[in-house]
């Protein structure tokens, strides 16, 4: 089955995936700068308690809409 996908794959979407992961990697690097410098700069404890209870929160609101 391996052998098969491999023989399918073409390197146009090697480097489409490869674009696509460092976009991504990329884009939460951003998030995650901008949260440390604006969610309680000051407090880096705090700040992390907050971004674990916001995602939290998010991911539970998330998960309930149907």
């Amino acid at each position: 089955m391996m052998e098969e996908m491999f023989r399918r794959t073409k390197a146009k979407d090697v480097v489409l995936i490869l674009i696509a992961s460092i976009a991504i990697v990329g884009f939460w690097r951003g998030v995650w700068n901008l949260m440390d410098k604006f969610l309680f700069p000051e407090n880096f404890i705090i700040s992390q308690v907050i971004s674990i209870v916001i995602g939290t929160l998010l991911l539970l609101l998330l998960s309930r809409i149907k």
